[in-house]
C-alpha cells in the first residue's frame, strides 16, 4: 500500500491506540530530564559528567564521518562540548527538542566490544534523577552517544530524530534500540503525525536501516543545504515515518529486533 493510500485511510482502518493519540500533543509531555531503561542501553539525561566523553566522540573521524557538516577543524573541546549540552538543554526547556545521552551498562557491553573499550572510559554507578523519578545505574557504565527529538513542531506534529554513535557500537543493536525508544515517545507519548530522519548519500548504514528495516525510500534530496566550510557543501538525504505506518509495522519491526514488546 503507498503512503498517498495510508493518508486517506478512514479512522477504522487505524488501531485503537492511534486514534486515541490523535487528541493532540501536549508540550507539558516533553521533560526537563529524560530517562529510560532499554533491554540493551540506558537512556538518561545529558550531564556534566558526560562532557569528556562527548568532546572525544564528536572530536573522532571514524565516528563523526556520516557529519562531517558538523565536525570542527580542531575538534571539540570539553568546554565545547558542555557549551553544547547547556544550549540544548535550554532548547529542551523550551520544548523545542529532547534529548538523550545513550548509556550501556559494562555487563550489556559484548565481549567482543568490551576487549576495545577502556577502564578510563567508564562512569561509576550512580542514580540519576529524571522528572518522574530517577533512573539507577548499579555499576560502571560507558557512554556511546545521544539520540532524540529536533525541531519539535506540537502545532504540526511533527519533528527529526537524529542519532550519534560511537563508531565501535555501529551494528551492535544499541543504535536500533536508542532510535526505536525516541520513536516511539514521539509517536506514543508526544502523538506526533511525522518524524523526519536527515542523512547524507554515503551513509549507507542509517539508508540501508531506513529502507530495508523501516521500509521506506527517501523522501526527497536537497541539494547542497549541508556546509562543510571552504565553500564545500553535501547534500542531504531526507527520509520520514509517520504515525499509522508506526502502529501498522514499525512498532511491530523494531519491537522484534530489540526484542522487547
Amino acid at each position: 500500500m503507498s503512503r498517498q493510500s495510508y493518508g486517506s485511510a478512514t479512522s477504522a482502518q487505524y488501531p485503537r491506540d492511534i486514534n486515541a493519540a490523535r487528541k493532540g500533543c501536549d508540550p507539558d509531555l516533553i521533560p526537563e530530564r529524560a530517562g529510560y531503561n532499554g533491554t540493551m542501553i540506558v537512556l538518561i539525561p545529558p550531564d556534566e559528567d558526560q562532557d569528556m566523553t562527548f568532546s572525544c566522540l564528536l572530536s573522532d573521524p571514524e565516528t563523526m564521518k556520516f557529519l562531517k557538516y558538523m565536525m570542527r577543524p580542531s575538534g571539540y573541546t570539553k568546554e565545547d562540548a558542555s557549551n553544547r549540552r547547556s544550549h540544548r538543554n535550554q532548547q529542551q526547556r523550551e520544548k523545542k527538542l529532547l534529548d538523550y545521552a545513550v548509556a550501556i551498562k559494562r555487563s550489556s557491553i559484548p565481549k567482543s566490544l568490551l576487549r576495545m573499550v577502556n577502564d578510563s572510559e567508564f562512569l561509576p554507578p550512580r542514580q540519576i534523577p529524571i522528572d518522574n523519578g530517577y533512573i539507577n545505574i548499579d555499576e560502571p557504565y560507558l557512554i556511546i552517544g545521544c539520540c532524540g527529538l529536533n525541531n519539535i513542531d506540537l502545532d504540526n506534529r511533527c519533528s527529526d530524530a537524529g542519532i550519534i554513535l560511537d563508531a565501535r557500537f555501529w551494528r551492535s543493536g544499541a543504535s536500533t534500540e536508542a532510535m526505536f525508544l525516541a520513536l516511539r515517545f514521539g509517536f506514543e507519548t508526544l502523538c506526533l503525525h511525522r518524524i523526519g530522519i536527515q542523512t547524507t548519500e554515503d551513509n549507507t548504514g542509517m539508508r540501508g536501516w531506513m529502507e530495508n528495516v523501516i521500509g521506506n525510500q527517501v523522501e526527497c534530496i536537497r541539494k547542497e543545504v549541508l556546509y562543510l566550510g571552504n565553500d564545500e557543501y553535501m547534500d542531504s538525504w531526507d527520509y520520514a515515518m509517520f504515525d499509522h505506518e508506526w502502529y501498522l509495522s514499525i512498532k511491530k519491526e523494531l519491537c522484534k529486533r530489540c526484542k522487547t514488546k
